[in-house]
């Protein structure tokens, strides 16, 4: 699968399976790795309880070395069940013996939830996600998954000489192209692909890209990240911690196909950029100044008492920057403190 094709996924299962909700959510923090969640909200109608089944998830850039998480039990604490869904958790019990089993939550406005927990399998562009049906489930099944991408970003980079662009050009269930790889395994598995009833698409970026483009008929709003919430609920994304992020979200329902196409703008001209062209700038002067003083210089002086004080300042300007470029400063403070 090429480049373009880096952002199309498929839902794939053996038989009917009614898929009420799916959401995906993008974590682009600009450095490895990126992440990429996978929700799925199932009607267990058409599945027996106590049945195992599979889903199969059609992602680009998965092989067997992928990291895959299962969040039941990130989703199994009370409050960040309320957080991740919007709504006030009424109650919470085990499915099993414990949360590691899964969890019924009741809410106050929806419908009760059962979070059951998975098994996934990494192949070369597909995940296979094993699931067991339990007996005392209540309103419809959800699972959650974490994907790692580890080579560069989950959105196609464009860059320029002042900014860079990121085009996320989401693309779920489309049939048009399909790629070879899912059509071997839709036909080897004798798979169908899933219909979905509502898909929820999130991106969650740095608060220094820009929004350059967005399809106004599927987007919902942007809003700043959450930090305090999101680093309890998804501790394994260590860069929530340090960096501030603004989540924008698309939704889209009813349709065969999905698609939701957004492009983020960064400014790639900033301080550092600065500070460089400055010392390129002090450094070529020095160099042009050393080169006038070694033709001019008087044997009979001493060499420094020959350098005007203010080549001195350049230099220390010069090493100023330098520190401040590769983040010295920062690492000189730690071990002052």
């Amino acid at each position: 699968m090429n480049q373009m094709d880096n952002n199309t996924y498929y839902i794939l299962h053996k038989g009917e399976l009614n898929i009420e909700r799916f959401h995906i959510c993008t974590w682009e923090t600009l450095q490895q790795p990126s992440y990429i969640e996978f929700g799925f909200e199932i009607n267990p109608n058409s599945i027996k309880c106590g049945d195992t089944d599979k889903l199969y998830l059609a992602v680009p850039f998965v092989d067997t070395n992928t990291k895959v998480l299962c969040l039941s039990k990130n989703l199994s604490d009370k409050q960040n069940c309320r957080f991740i869904f919007n709504d006030i958790v009424k109650s919470s019990t085990s499915v099993g013996d414990d949360d590691r089993d899964g969890s019924i939550i009741e809410f106050e406005s929806r419908n009760f939830l059962t979070i059951i927990p998975t098994k996934s399998t990494c192949n070369e562009g597909y995940i296979e996600i094993e699931f067991s049906i339990p007996q005392n489930e209540k309103g419809n099944l959800y699972f959650r998954l974490l994907v790692q991408k580890d080579n560069g970003t989950i959105a196609r980079k464009k860059s320029g000489i002042a900014k860079s662009n990121y085009v996320y050009d989401v693309k779920i269930n489309e049939t048009r192209n399909l790629p070879q790889n899912v059509y071997n395994i839709k036909k080897d598995k004798r798979l169908d692909i899933c219909r979905l009833n509502q898909v929820f698409c999130f991106h969650a970026v740095k608060d220094n890209m820009d929004l350059s483009f967005v399809d106004s008929s599927n987007l919902k709003n942007i809003r700043e990240l959450e930090k305090d919430a999101f680093k309890k609920y998804l501790p394994e994304i260590k860069s929530i911690e340090n960096t501030d992020f603004n989540i924008v979200f698309l939704k889209d329902k009813g349709a065969e196909s999905y698609s939701f196409f957004s492009i983020f703008t960064e400014e790639t001209i900033g301080s550092k950029q600065i500070a460089l062209a400055i010392g390129t700038n002090i450094f070529c002067s020095l160099l042009f100044a050393e080169a006038s003083l070694r033709v001019n210089k008087d044997a009979t002086i001493e060499w420094y008492k020959q350098i005007p004080v203010e080549y001195y300042i350049a230099i220390i300007a010069l090493f100023l920057l330098v520190l401040y470029m590769f983040g010295l400063f920062k690492k000189i403070q730690k071990l002052i403190k």
